[in-house]
C-alpha cells in the first residue's frame, strides 16, 4: 500500500502528489490556529460537542452515500482537487474529539472513492500528518522528551502506533464493507449524550 509513495511510477507519484497536497491544509492551519484551538477547544464541554456534531455528520453521510448507491472510485482515480478536499476535512479534526481517521474516511467517501480506498488515503494522510505533527513537536520539545522518556520508549511507541494501524486498517475495510458507518455515528452520540448528562447532574465538571 505504501510503495505506491515512492513515486516509481505514473500511479505512485499521483499518491505522492495527493497526499503532499491533502497534508497542506494542516500544515497552514496547524501553525496558525495552534494558541487558539489549545485555548479554546481544550476542554470537556467542546469534547461532548465534538461527539454529537460528529456522531449526526457520520449519520447525514452515511445515509446519503445509501441513497446514492454508488461503489465509490478506486484511489488511482483520486484527483488532486478531491485530495485538497479531504484535507480540509481533516483540519476538523483538529477540535478535540473528532476522530481523525473517521473524518478523512467521510472525507473520502464524499469526494466520490471507495470505502475501501477511503479508508487506504486516511491512513496514509494519517501517517503523514501525524509523523510530520511528531517531528514539528521533537523540534520543540525534543531535549524535554528525551530528558523525560530517553530514546528507546518514544521509538518503540512509534513502531507498535504503527504496526497497530495497519492492523486497524484491515479491520476498518473489512467491518465498513459489512456494517457501514453508521454505528460510529450512534456510538458518538450516546457517549456525548451520556458524559454530557453527567456534566449537567453535576458529576463531571
Amino acid at each position: 500500500m505504501l510503495a505506491g509513495l515512492a513515486g516509481r511510477d505514473e500511479q505512485g507519484r499521483s499518491l505522492l502528489v495527493n497526499t503532499l497536497v491533502a497534508f497542506a491544509p494542516a500544515v497552514v492551519i496547524g501553525l496558525l490556529c495552534e494558541d487558539m484551538i489549545k485555548r479554546y477547544l481544550f476542554g470537556l464541554k467542546p469534547i461532548v460537542a465534538a461527539w454529537l456534531i460528529g456522531g449526526l455528520a457520520i449519520l447525514i453521510v452515511a445515509r446519503r452515500l445509501k441513497a446514492k448507491g454508488e461503489r465509490g472510485r478506486p484511489l488511482e482515480d483520486l484527483t488532486a482537487r478531491s485530495a485538497l478536499i479531504i484535507g480540509l476535512i481533516q483540519c476538523v479534526a483538529m477540535w478535540p474529539g473528532v476522530s481523525r481517521s473517521l473524518v478523512t474516511i467521510l472525507g473520502g467517501a464524499l469526494v466520490g472513492l471507495s470505502v475501501p480506498a477511503a479508508v487506504e488515503f486516511s491512513f496514509i494522510l494519517g501517517l503523514v500528518t501525524l509523523g510530520g505533527a511528531t517531528c514539528y513537536e521533537l523540534l520543540k520539545e525534543g531535549p524535554a522528551i528525551y530528558q523525560m522518556f530517553g530514546f528507546v520508549s518514544p521509538a518503540f511507541g512509534i513502531v507498535v502506533a504503527f504496526v497497530s494501524a495497519v492492523i486497524a486498517v484491515k479491520w476498518m475495510v473489512a467491518y465498513l464493507n459489512r456494517h457501514g458507518l453508521e454505528v460510529f455515528g450512534y456510538y458518538r452520540i450516546v457517549l456525548g449524550l451520556a458524559v454530557g448528562g453527567l456534566m449537567l447532574g453535576g458529576l463531571l465538571a
